[in-house]
């Protein structure tokens, strides 16, 4: 009877065991697009979910696509308007859905099948690079009429970014919150300065590894706006992206500011794709053995790996209760052992044979 119950409890964790890995496995294959606004009228007779569901598919593949390559809104909207977007589609949710007087809205996000999608990509031949950016904290700063707004209200341009959703783009753009401490760490003189050591501070109290300061020029002349922009690295101090003065009616000026933040955003999500895909140029393939004694570990390592910086693919080859074959897409092996070592992992190297673990004396 005991021999029984032990078998028994073997299988139960082994089917546990799969049960983990094939939800991992399925969500490291979806692919999300958030917060797609439907607005449509009234109709009889007209299924207006379906409908707006429907819209946002292709909506969503056009905005994924628009992040993951570097291909421009006409050559994406042609490719978008060749496929059956469902085959693509692993699933929707809807968060709010309302039906007023004479409109219904909705707003929905898309899951896609992410393996399908690059499958689709590689045969057509399109460069693409769809892992996330790392995050970064964007500084809106405004120059209204020789008056630096940074913190007070109202900053328009500080709302524009606090409006978007916080994974609109593939980067992983975030806001300061503009508490008390924010406000002593760096004033609106000291972002227009760039200054480093403050700059520098506030970003990692946000846990960002890169800022930028987003620098928006108004002078209202004869009831119009003039207006320009200037994007600064705040760490480097190098001008990233600008545009030249413009003039707009002041009832537009929020609409611009809008589709300011979109072509900054979409530019610096090409910016991420472009440097990427130059650096897959000159990756070395290494194949490890990751060694766990349960499974908390394996996910542990498993996540180190996914998302470090250092490694541009990961693949599960093979896996047991106990070990796992993985296939990386690297750099360099050498900054990759050094990453680990320095997270509480241990890694053995044999010739071009790797075995990487989580180092034991963190249990002690």
């Amino acid at each position: 009877m005991q021999t029984f119950n032990i078998i028994k409890l073997k299988n139960v964790l082994l089917a546990l065991l799969f049960s983990l890995l094939i939800s991992t496995s399925f969500s490291n294959n979806q692919a999300l697009v958030n917060n797609i606004y439907i607005e449509l009228d009234l109709e009889e007779n007209t299924d207006l979910r379906a409908k707006a569901v429907d819209i946002s598919y292709k909506i969503a593949l056009s905005r994924y696509l628009k992040w993951i390559t570097l291909k421009d809104s006409f050559e994406i909207s042609n490719l978008v308007k060749s496929l059956e977007v469902r085959d693509y589609i692993s699933g929707y949710s809807i968060e709010n859905e309302k039906y007023k007087k004479e409109t219904y809205s909705a707003l929905i996000t898309v899951n896609f099948e992410k393996k399908k999608l690059e499958l689709l990509l590689k045969n057509k031949g399109i460069e693409f690079f769809s892992k996330k950016g790392p995050k970064t904290l964007i500084i809106p700063i405004m120059n209204f009429q020789e008056r630096l707004i940074l913190w007070d209200d109202p900053n328009p341009w500080y709302d524009i970014w606090l409006r978007r959703p916080i994974d609109s783009n593939l980067n992983l753009f975030t806001l300061p919150a503009g508490e008390a401490d924010d406000l002593i760490t760096l004033s609106a003189e000291d972002a227009l300065n760039l200054e480093y050591f403050k700059i520098k501070k506030l970003a990692s109290k946000y846990e960002a590894t890169q800022a930028y300061v987003l620098l928006v020029n108004v002078e209202n002349i004869n009831k119009q706006f003039h207006f320009s922009f200037t994007a600064y690295d705040g760490f480097t101090q190098e001008i990233i992206f600008f545009t030249e003065k413009k003039i707009i009616a002041i009832q537009d000026f929020n609409n611009d500011l809008n589709k300011l933040a979109d072509n900054f955003a979409d530019f610096f999500d090409n910016l991420w794709v472009k440097d990427n895909l130059d650096i897959i140029d000159k990756e070395t393939i290494m194949i490890a053995e990751v060694s766990f004694s349960r499974y908390q570990e394996w996910i542990k390592i498993k996540n180190f790996l996914f998302n470090n910086e250092k490694v541009l693919k990961f693949n599960t080859l093979n896996m047991t209760n106990k070990k796992a074959l993985i296939k990386l897409s690297i750099l360099s092996i050498e900054n990759l052992m050094e990453d680990l070592l320095n997270n509480d992992f241990k890694i053995e190297r044999k010739n071009n044979s790797f075995i990487i673990r989580i180092d034991e004396r963190i249990y002690e």
